[in-house]
């Protein structure tokens, strides 16, 4: 079976996807070709996002490809994901940055848009995520808000689901 993308997918046909797709992955996450870190995503059936990073405590032992973003204090991210007609997995998730404690910045929000492929057969998934940082009273969710320099940072991944051994 290969990567679940079927052009106009039937309800049932999305259904089918969000049941196949369900579940906890462990990702190897990428910036213009360098590894940065690695992230755990978890998809519910009901829809719900979940993800942590390896880079959200701090710059502190980190790739050096992750050293040079701006803020690396950032909390686990949240959201929500479906199947889109084509058989795309595409999420957003919610975080907020904390400045350095030396530093006179806010705190800010960020968005992570997400979009993958997953194979059913060797349990892997593919795709990418984009993150824009907003101003902490600013609505993330609001497309014309104006984002943060250099913004929006896009990524890549692959990574294979989290099972249960015997």
């Amino acid at each position: 079976m290969k990567a679940q993308s079927v052009k106009n997918l039937t309800d049932s046909g999305r259904a089918s996807c969000r049941r196949l797709a369900v579940g906890t992955y462990i990702l190897s996450t990428f910036l213009n070709g360098e590894f940065v870190g690695r992230r755990v995503i978890t998809l519910t059936l009901d829809g719900n996002f979940f993800s942590i990073d390896s880079n959200q405590g701090g710059t502190q032992g980190v790739p050096s490809a992750a050293q040079s973003f701006p803020n690396n204090r950032f909390t686990d991210g949240q959201g929500v994901w479906k199947c889109n007609q084509s058989g795309e997995i595409i999420a957003t998730a919610l975080n907020f940055n904390f400045p350095a404690p030396q530093s006179r910045n806010s705190v800010t929000t960020a968005r992570a848009d997400y979009r993958a492929t997953f194979n059913p057969v060797s349990q892997t998934v593919q795709g990418t995520f984009e993150i824009r940082t907003f101003n902490l009273n600013a609505n993330p969710l609001d497309n014309n808000v104006p984002v943060g320099q250099g913004e929006p940072f896009k990524f890549t991944f692959t990574g294979q689901r989290v099972t249960v051994g015997n």
